[in-house]
């Protein structure tokens, strides 16, 4: 589900009209700018996207074909650990269709009034085209939290260092999930994985998404 909002209004920065600096500072400078407009977003978004009942998952610059998108990705929450949400799909319209329980009407609704809130607060500094869409079927895991939530569920990880048997990259269905460490159930064994050695994680897609509890077998640690 996206909705997306383009802003033709955003200042083109202050190097349209000064003297442009070296490469390396205009890096670093523009690195440093980016950073604090997505601060800036995030200090909006979500309490915008928590009026709805919705919960604010990230903000994250991307580009394509030159353009610069601000992409506010969305999602409902849940009320426990296990997963299960705490309300049905949102929006008014009983015939919206749902994507893990983000409708396309939830994604326009936020998009118009963060849209409208980033036009008169004025934090972004560039111009750029606003995308709020849900996580997806292949949604990224980047926290202890997101694991939690999605325990039970197939996924894909990639580890900064092999695994104890080699791996660097695991494909199983998730397990426990503490606040630094998680295990996963790869082909019948049992992975103990810590949260700082995952480089990426991601949900793997399957035509019947039922959380499972697979029975636990070997362990094995990923390598520190």
């Amino acid at each position: 589900m996206i909705a997306t909002h383009e802003d033709p209004s955003a200042d083109l920065g202050e190097s349209a009209v000064k003297a442009s600096p070296n490469r390396e500072e205009r890096n670093s400078d523009g690195e440093l700018r980016a950073q604090r407009d997505l601060e800036a977003v995030r200090s909006i978004a979500a309490p915008l996207a928590a009026e709805h009942g919705l919960e604010l998952v990230a903000v994250e610059w991307s580009s394509a074909r030159g353009s610069q998108i601000l992409r506010v990705t969305i999602d409902r929450p849940d009320t426990d650990d296990d997963g299960d949400a705490d309300a049905s799909p949102g929006g008014t319209d009983p015939t919206a269709v749902a994507v893990d329980g983000v409708t396309l009407e939830d994604c326009v609704r936020l998009s118009r009034e963060l849209s409208a809130t980033l036009d008169v607060e004025d934090v972004v500094s560039v111009r750029y085209t606003l995308e709020v869409s849900s996580p997806g079927l292949d949604r990224p895991l980047r926290s202890a939290r997101d694991f939690r939530r999605q325990r039970g569920r197939l996924a894909k990880v990639k580890l900064r260092q092999p695994a104890s048997d080699g791996q660097r990259v695991l494909r199983g269905r998730l397990l426990e999930v503490g606040d630094a460490s998680f295990t996963m159930d790869v082909d019948g064994n049992v992975h103990d994985v810590q949260l700082e050695d995952v480089d990426e994680a991601k949900l793997v897609f399957e035509l019947n998404q039922k959380k499972q509890a697979p029975r636990r077998r070997k362990s094995k640690g990923s390598r520190r």
